[in-house]
């Protein structure tokens, strides 16, 4: 199970020096590792029995010690310049830990998507730990994107038979097969470390690599609300993968605690299409959205793709962006266009999760290190202001 277990005092609540000295501890022993977001203050207030204020004072205390950094409207992440170095040849007296699997290759199921290319990105990133380190594993990757979506569980569900089959060491895997399949894999195949990236089964422990996408998503809805919007849609991504729930969740999150009542006319959550490159009914959304009697004036859609097709249909109705509607998105595609980039979005780092990813599983396969706790690193996302989006 993914493990957290904290001893606390008898009596009382801990100093600040002490909730400083006790979150070091955990950064140094691998418990926060780089990059990874640490808990709410409230959480680690009930935690240690202290006030927030204590808990916002040692956080302070952190980032001044460089081991953490801070960013309005973020929790603090662990620096990366805290990242201890893996065990590798890199001529420095480290020594490249050699497989102790069978077999010396790690593989990455994943889909390359020709316009959208984070899943190159995550590949590269991959590429980088293992000839940083100088890794003995060797890397397979497995590629699942299709234009057809039956086409791209048919290649996932090869790709994961394929993996099994030749007895990889390890696998860092980003799936769009129903969870019932992906729990099965780990039901039977206890025995294999799997990392997961960007979307993880919600009902297992186990290791994930991603961002935190309830609080990435309640950043880029209170921006929109800075601006004075208060009419704010929100268009989900098909299916009930933890992104997709999460960033729905952040959307709410955002208008419970502005005070906003939450309208579920204004939340339309996309159907699956068998053809990906039409990604649903984005016109149907926007139908519904722009003919309530109430429409919305600002639109968070859970990806890239949905918003960029959503100022499509907006600009074929005679719709102006934002001039008559405010969009924000998530995933930072237009970094790949060659047109300048206009959306304002939420940037995901592909290339520090590939990177992160390939050290938390290298860290699995290392004898000498192997532990039974699960990790989940939530790595930072932050809001990338264009030109999608006005001031009411």
């Amino acid at each position: 199970m993914v493990n957290r277990e904290i001893t606390k005092p008898e009596t009382g609540g801990y100093s600040e020096s002490a909730v400083i000295a006790i979150i070091r501890e955990r950064i140094e022993t691998g418990v926060y590792l780089p990059g990874e977001r640490l808990p709410a203050e409230r959480v680690l207030a009930a935690e240690f029995g202290v006030s927030r204020s204590v808990v916002r004072s040692a956080y302070s205390g952190l980032t001044e010690q460089g081991l953490i950094e801070q960013s309005h409207y973020r929790r603090p992440y662990v620096s990366f310049t805290q990242a201890k170095p893996l065990p590798a040849g890199n001529g420095n007296g480290h020594v490249a830990p050699a497989p102790t699997n069978s077999s010396n290759t790690i593989a990455a199921i994943l889909p390359s998507d020709p316009v959208f290319a984070g899943g190159l990105s995550i590949v590269a990133g991959i590429h980088k730990i293992l000839a940083e380190t100088e890794s003995a594993y060797r890397l397979t990757f497995l590629d699942t994107y299709h234009k057809d979506r039956p086409e791209v569980l048919r290649r996932e569900q090869k790709s994961v038979n394929s993996v099994l089959s030749d007895n990889v060491a390890g696998l860092m895997y980003w799936y769009f097969s129903p969870e019932e399949y992906v729990l099965e894999i780990l039901e039977q195949n206890p025995h294999l470390p799997i990392i997961f990236i960007d979307r993880h089964p919600a009902d297992a422990d186990c290791d994930f690599v991603g961002l935190d996408d309830i609080e990435s998503s309640r950043v880029a809805v209170e921006y929109l609300m800075d601006l004075g919007h208060k009419r704010i849609a929100h268009i989900m991504d098909p299916g009930d993968f933890t992104t997709i729930v999460e960033r729905a969740q952040g959307y709410r999150e955002a208008h419970i605690s502005r005070g906003i009542p939450l309208d579920d006319q204004l939340t339309f959550h996309l159907d699956w299409s068998d053809d990906a490159s039409l990604v649903t009914n984005t016109e149907q959304a926007f139908h519904h959205l722009c003919g309530l009697k109430n429409p919305p004036t600002a639109v968070f859609t859970s990806n890239d793709y949905i918003a960029l097709r959503f100022i499509k249909v907006a600009r074929a109705h005679g719709v102006r962006v934002p001039e008559d509607i405010s969009i924000v998105g998530h995933g930072n595609m237009e970094r790949w266009t060659p047109h300048d980039a206009f959306l304002t979005t939420v940037d995901q780092p592909f290339d520090l999760i590939g990177r992160t990813a390939a050290k938390l599983l290298l860290k699995r396969l290392d004898s000498t290190r192997r532990s039974n706790t699960f990790q989940q690193i939530i790595l930072p996302a932050p809001l990338i202001v264009r030109q999608s989006a006005r001031a009411l």
